[in-house]
């Protein structure tokens, strides 16, 4: 076998190169000739003082940080108009090879904070004050909305890409047909299980897959069943995830099932 720091090397020769390109192309990062290289799990990626660009392996999944970002940083976070966040979001999804036609809505969300006390047991806050803007892109192939895949973006100041965080994988022909038959399904009134104390509000087919982070990478197709709760006092939305056969979908994995204990497994034996 290879020794381990041979492989390391390997790996650095062959994967750094590329990674320190993707962090131009898609973030704007200058990391330098030298970054440092790891991977661990299904994940690789560089970093120098300031900027760090990572991707998985197994899937179009990208982040990216810029450690000055934020209110509180040096290189701030942007207040701007949202034309600039669109932009860099949208050049973003290009550069990483996201098809343009499966980005079906880009928004810009406002995030304010506001200082407050408490005196004389009466909370006073302040007025609230802008904080940053976040862009977030949502999905559809075949305008089947893929709900798990999602992209979004901050800026710093000066509008550069202070943070990124992309999780776009590919969907595959075979999940698209099955997606598309229950589409088909859902339109001449597809059979959802009942919801007790709650009423079904949609249903809509679509393609579930395992989260950003996470160990694997799960990709299904899913009718999805919103339910309101009769009582509107009674809290949030329920929300089902079905098959053809209206059965339950097993939600894609993110983490490995934990290791039985050999020691238990023999007690037991005896």
């Amino acid at each position: 076998m290879p020794e381990p720091q041979h492989s390391q090397r390997f790996l650095h020769r062959t994967e750094a190169p590329e990674l320190i390109e993707a962090a131009t192309q898609v973030a704007g990062f200058d990391l330098g000739k030298r970054p440092e290289f790891a991977f661990a799990a299904n994940v690789s990626g560089v970093r120098n003082r300031t900027f760090t660009f990572s991707r998985r392996r197994d899937s179009r999944t990208i982040f990216a940080g810029d450690t000055r970002y934020g209110i509180a940083g040096k290189a701030g976070a942007w207040q701007g108009g949202d034309r600039e966040v669109i932009g860099a979001l949208r050049g973003a999804l290009k550069a990483a090879g996201v098809p343009s036609k499966e980005v079906v809505g880009v928004n810009v969300l406002s995030e304010f904070g506001a200082a407050g006390e408490v005196v004389d047991g009466e909370v006073r806050a302040e007025q609230p004050t802008l904080l940053r803007k976040i862009g977030a892109a949502r999905r559809a192939v075949e305008q089947l909305p893929v709900w798990s895949s999602y992209a979004k973006v901050g800026l710093t100041a000066d509008g550069r890409v202070g943070w990124l965080e992309l999780h776009w994988p590919v969907v595959g022909p075979e999940v698209l047909k099955e997606a598309h038959l229950l589409r088909s399904l859902v339109e001449r009134g597809f059979p959802v299980p009942d919801v007790r104390g709650a009423r079904l509000q949609s249903v809509e087919a679509g393609v579930l897959h395992s989260p950003a982070i996470g160990f694997f990478m799960d990709v299904t197709p899913a009718a999805r069943a919103v339910f309101a709760p009769e009582d509107p006092e009674m809290g949030r939305l329920a929300t089902l995830y079905v098959d053809r056969h209206g059965e339950f979908v097993d939600l894609p994995r993110d983490i490995r099932p934990a290791k039985p204990d050999d020691r238990k497994r023999e007690a037991s034996a005896d």
